[in-house]
């Protein structure tokens, strides 16, 4: 039993046992990465209260992934085919919404205003928008089901949106972790073999420290998944480099030391308590220090920057390892732990350090004023620029940033991620005094520099409805006076007419009276004659009657007569045969025939004579009868003429008035239809109204159902940008617009209302303020415990001050250079938004590392018998310069392993720490060793004076 305490194999039995509960609690990393991604922000901030709004606003909004299909022709313009495709795709996803989650869609053909806004107008994009529920399936599955289902022949189709591209940097930093790992180790492994020249202790370092990552993220993880422990995509990769990094820096000092004391003659069990007093005593110190720092990143707001704290998990996790893991291997292998090495040589100095520290304590102000003037340049050359554009940190191959690219080139950058600006009040907006105060917010929107279009309940289409505006309603007014003035000048002529036609008639009747009198008396005396007329009539029809009677006896008889006397007078003629006498007879009869059929004819005309004097008589009777009516008639006519002339005399008197009203009421109407049409081309005509009977129109009850909440008190407004959303112009103007529709309010109905612009750019502007403000807060905290924490190990009050101070001046002057870096290998104007914090935190965090190591053997050399402040600084830089130097290239190179991962805020990161490294190791020796002499040594003034006086001869 003693033997096995002596050599710690219950260390590695609870170890061992510890790592294979950490393995098996392990949660799912991925998923756990994805579900706390998302950067968190206090709920005050304008994102989050568009977010709080966006969630009570119904189903179809809350808790819900916005998806943008982008379908696309790469080398020419969508055909018809490829439109029906489209639709047809558009529709089984409309037809099975349940199957795939999906809250709310938007074809691009569904509509007028989805024509204008997701139709390309190229002609070589379309884009279908959804909202899909969180709770139907996590981001990574909606994107693989919906990318199954969008895949159309012949057209290429990505999923985009806020949510795939937050799900591709996800994805890129994991990979990237994969690549980082695997790299580091190999790294370190082979780092450790040049430093120790055995294969074994590499093996040893790094399972200790792999032991306590699995072990310390595990916790991590668990605190995530159950407490809601702060967590980041960056907390796992750094955690890998940091407890990586200083753990083998750690593992580097225990077992210099350990090896020191084997060649000293020590037994294994004694080198191996020498090395933990001493050594381990450092590493506590040290550790405790960046414990102390990480822990105090507890108290930042930002999530991304307490999401740091997991490290604190892992140095603590890490101090324990080693200081129990270690000596198991130490006790049970002694020597053979540093294998094939046979001969250990004591601690060596470093010439470089050595010789930085030996000429600064010859002449500190000078290396001092030197390094001033070397550093303060590249300090006050950092820009502070910072590039808030996450989707920058994606690959432009990866399918959810293609797509993104896809919509910036065919569609306005900011389509395919608009700003949505809500307006929530405790009173329903779905009235014309409400909806006037959106559509002037929504005017003034439109007209903003860097927008490229807002639509709104009032525009559903991004333009006016024309109908809905005094200027078009004055428009019909105008129109519909200009007839009535037309109507009314006629009416004006027509009146005057009148008038004058009024005063003929009256004229006419007079005259007209004046010949009904006339006529009276000739009906009379026509009636009077006629009268005489019939009787004469009467009596010439019965002469005639008479006469014809006698005319025709007379006729028969002498016919009678004439024929016995011919006949008789031809028989006695002498001469003729009796046929030359038949033919004479003939003849003579048909003479006499002819004779008589002339007079008969003579006696028909005599009758018809008599007939029309007959009914001549019979006319002339009637007629006159008729002139007795006729007279009666006359009579009356003169009775109506002389009303006729006397109504023509007074409607000729009022005419004139009523011409006078219609002309008045015309020039009353000339002056409104001025004034209207002032009206109409002056700015207040661009004034919103809405008629009642409108707001039930169908189309306008569509639109009201897409901005305006199921309870009709909240509204949104769609804001494009023609910048990219992530972009500085267009996150600091989504806040502008914000103020500007808050102050538009102001004095009216809605100015208690909470207006608030939500989507990528706000949450983006808010991210910059917070993260901007916090960093500076949260840094102060971090020097404050680090200082305080030095301040117990170095039992001093300016040593901290120098240590700080060098390590400010390498981050200074790292992040500068780092902007030359960046700008000339990747291309990249500005460094990422993370880069200076997370820079910051490891660079001092580790930095104070260094330094702890320098002052601790600084104050062990006191006890070792060296009391000149000056020569134990001296002493103590030579024999830990190479510790540091060495610490620095793993650490260096631990964070090189972040280079190959693609990811630029983990490149940029790694890139400052490597360069604050090369920094640091240059300039400590010089700082700490002019703080040492210039606090306990002073400066030699009869040294300088002597020395000037020789200058002099």
């Amino acid at each position: 039993m003693q033997k096995y305490l002596k050599n710690h194999v219950f260390s590695l039995i609870a170890w061992i046992l510890i790592l294979i509960i950490s393995v098996v609690a392990l949660p799912n990393i991925t998923q756990l990465t994805r579900q706390h991604s998302n950067v968190s922000l206090p709920s005050n901030v304008q994102s989050e209260v568009a977010q709080t709004i966006q969630n009570d606003w119904g189903s179809k909004k809350k808790n819900t992934y916005e998806v943008a299909i982008v379908f696309n022709k790469q080398h020419s313009k969508l055909s018809e085919a490829d439109k029906t495709a489209i639709n047809n795709t558009a529709n089984y996803l409309e037809s099975h919404k349940k199957q795939y989650g999906i809250k709310d869609a938007l074809s691009p053909n569904e509509n007028i205003a989805t024509k204008k806004k997701l139709q390309s107008k190229d002609g070589t994009t379309w884009i279908m928008q959804l909202n899909i529920a969180k709770s139907h399936a996590p981001i990574n599955e909606v994107e693989n089901q919906i990318n199954r289902v969008a895949k159309t022949e012949g057209i290429r189709t990505y999923v985009t949106g806020a949510d795939a591209l937050q799900n591709a940097f996800s994805n890129s930093i994991q990979e990237g972790i994969k690549k980082t790992e695997i790299i580091t180790i190999i790294f370190i492994f082979i780092v450790l073999i040049i430093v120790f020249r055995s294969p074994i202790v590499p093996l040893i370092s790094l399972l200790t420290v792999g032991v306590s990552f699995i072990t310390s993220f595990s916790i991590v993880t668990n605190l995530v998944e159950h407490f809601n422990f702060p967590f980041s995509n960056f907390t796992q990769v750094f955690m890998i480099i940091v407890l990586f990094g200083i753990g083998t820096d750690y593992n580097i000092l225990l077992y210099d030391k350990f090896k020191e004391n084997l060649g000293k003659g020590m037994d294994r069990y004694k080198a191996m308590k020498d090395s933990l007093r001493v050594a381990g005593k450092t590493i506590l110190y040290s550790g405790a220090t960046i414990l102390i720092g990480f822990i105090a990143l507890s108290l930042a707001k930002f999530s991304v920057y307490q999401s740091a704290v997991g490290v604190a998990v892992g140095v603590a996790t890490l101090l324990v390892v080693l200081l129990t893991l270690n000596p198991f291997f130490m006790a049970v292998l002694g020597e053979k732990m540093f294998w094939p090495v046979k001969k250990f040589a004591g601690e060596s100095e470093d010439k470089l350090w050595h010789g930085i520290s030996k000429s600064t304590l010859a002449h500190p102000i000078i290396f001092l004023l030197v390094l001033a003037a070397v550093v303060t340049p590249f300090s006050l050359m950092y820009s502070g620029h910072l590039n808030y554009d996450d989707t920058d940190e994606v690959a432009d191959n990866v399918p959810a940033k293609a797509g993104l690219l896809v919509v910036q080139k065919h569609f306005s950058k900011g389509m395919a991620e608009p700003s949505y600006l809500y307006i929530k009040s405790k009173h329903r907006l779905d009235n014309e005094a409400n909806l006037k105060l959106i559509d002037q917010v929504t005017k003034k929107l439109q007209a903003s520099k860097d927008v490229s279009f807002a639509t709104s309940v009032t525009q559903p289409y991004g333009e006016a409805i024309s109908p809905l505006y005094v200027n078009s309603q004055l428009g019909t007014v105008n129109d519909g006076v200009d007839e009535a003035r037309s109507g009314l000048g006629k009416l004006s002529k027509g009146s005057k007419k009148v008038t004058s036609g009024a005063n003929k008639l009256q004229s006419g009747a007079d005259q007209l009276q004046g010949g009904t009198g006339t006529l009276k008396d000739g009906v009379g005396r026509l009636q009077s004659g006629s009268e005489k007329l019939t009787n004469g009539l009467n009596e010439l029809s019965s002469q005639i009657s008479s006469q014809s009677g006698a005319q025709s006896a007379a006729m028969a008889r002498m016919g009678n007569s004439y024929s016995t006397s011919l006949v008789k007078n031809i028989n006695g003629l002498s001469g003729l045969n009796a046929q030359q006498k038949g033919a004479a007879i003939q003849a003579a009869n048909a003479a006499m025939q002819s004779a008589m059929s002339s007079a008969q004819s003579s006696n028909d005309s005599t009758a018809r004579l008599q007939a029309a004097v007959g009914q001549l008589a019979a006319g002339s009777s009637q007629l006159s009868s008729g002139l007795g009516s006729l007279s009666t008639g006359v009579g009356q006519l003169d009775s109506g003429t002389s009303q006729l002339s006397s109504g023509a005399g007074k409607l000729a008197t009022k005419s004139p008035k009523i011409t006078s009203g219609i002309d008045d009421v015309n020039n009353g109407l000339g002056q409104g239809e001025t004034y209207l049409r002032g009206l109409g081309s002056s700015a207040a005509a661009n004034t919103f109204y809405i008629p009642e009977e409108y707001l039930k129109n169908d189309m306008f009850q569509n639109s009201i159902k897409a901005y305006l909440s199921p309870n009709k008190k909240s509204a949104m407004i769609v804001v494009v940008f023609n910048s990219n959303p992530s972009a500085t112009e267009a996150t600091q103007k989504s806040q502008e617009l914000s103020a500007m529709a808050k102050k538009s309010f102001q004095g009216t109905t809605l100015s208690n209302a909470k207006v608030a612009m939500g989507g990528q750019s706000s949450k983006i502007e808010d991210t910059k303020n917070i993260a901007s403000g916090d960093f500076i807060r949260t840094a102060a905290i971090m020097l404050i415990g680090i200082g305080i924490a030095l301040i117990f190990v170095t039992r001093s009050l300016l040593q901290p001050i120098y240590i700080l101070g060098t390590l400010l001046i390498a981050y200074l002057c790292s992040l500068s250079i780092n902007q030359w870096i960046v700008k000339a290998l990747l291309g990249r104007n500005m460094l990422t938004w993370n880069t200076p914090f997370f820079s910051f935190i490891m660079l001092i965090a580790l930095g104070v590392d260094y330094s702890i190591f320098l002052m601790t053997r600084y104050r062990e050399l006191e006890n070792e018998g060296i009391t000149s402040p000056s020569e134990r600084i001296l002493h103590a830089s030579g024999i830990i310069g190479k510790v540091v130097i060495s610490a620095a290239i793993i650490l260096g190179g631990t964070f090189a392993a972040l280079i190959p991962s693609g990811i630029p805020t983990l490149i940029e990161v790694a890139l400052t720490v490597i360069v604050g490294l090369i920094i640091l190791i240059f300039i400590m020796p010089i700082t700490l060793s002019a703080g040492i002499k210039l606090t306990y040594g002073g400066l030699n003034w009869n040294k300088f004076k002597i020395s000037k006086k020789k200058h002099k001869h």
